[in-house]
């Protein structure tokens, strides 16, 4: 949603940051398979390019500035919540990745509240469409 916000290297950080999400929780389900290749298609990266060596930290660092920080962390949020639910290992990782930008754990909740709440709408709109 916000990924054009970013710059190319953001952009590749980005994507080793979501990649490194979806194998937190040892499994990559079918939503978050299709949401990695959605953002392989957004932000115009080969899936076999993304390099997830690197630490949450180092990868954090890319972030230089409040807005790509705010927009890295919603989109992993959107992320996680991606296979419907929220795990406490995925939490940890946003967590760190908060932490190594210098995101206070209130904004970080902020976050978490919207990116659920967005989630929430958009299950909505998709029951009113099948409605």
């Amino acid at each position: 949603m916000f990924l054009h916000m970013l710059n190319d290297d953001q952009k590749r950080a980005f994507a080793a940051l979501a990649l490194k999400l979806t194998a937190a929780d040892g499994a990559v389900v079918g939503r978050e398979a299709a949401k990695l290749r959605a953002l392989s298609g957004e932000m115009n990266l080969e899936l076999e390019g993304w390099d997830s060596s690197a630490s949450v930290a180092e990868l954090a660092a890319s972030f230089t500035d409040r807005r790509s920080k705010v927009v890295a962390l919603l989109e992993l949020l959107g992320f996680a919540y991606s296979d419907t639910s929220f795990q406490s290992v995925e939490a940890s990782m946003v967590s760190e990745a908060a932490r190594a930008m210098s995101i206070s754990d209130h904004d970080l909740k902020r976050l978490e509240t919207w990116v659920g709440e967005h989630v929430g709408h958009v299950r909505q709109a998709f029951a009113l469409m099948r409605e």
